[in-house]
């Protein structure tokens, strides 16, 4: 699978954050953050490219942004 995430132009660090949010499942950013060592200053960059070529979903609840990998055909 890293390889075909290579293969369509994603860079290492959003293939370590598409990977954490499949392992997670719907998580926060900072869940995120944790598991993969992403700066938290980073991670909103990230997930915004990854959001751009469909691969990430958000859902907001209560204010708080919930991500989630998008079903990939």
């Amino acid at each position: 699978m890293l390889e075909v995430l290579e293969e369509i132009g994603l860079t290492k660090s959003e293939i370590k954050a598409y990977k954490g949010i499949l392992e997670l499942g719907r998580c926060k950013t900072g869940e995120l953050c944790n598991h993969t060592n992403i700066r938290s200053s980073n991670i909103y960059t990230i997930l915004n490219l990854l959001q751009e070529k469909g691969l990430v979903t958000f859902t907001t609840e209560n204010g708080i942004k919930f991500f989630e990998a998008s079903p990939v055909e």
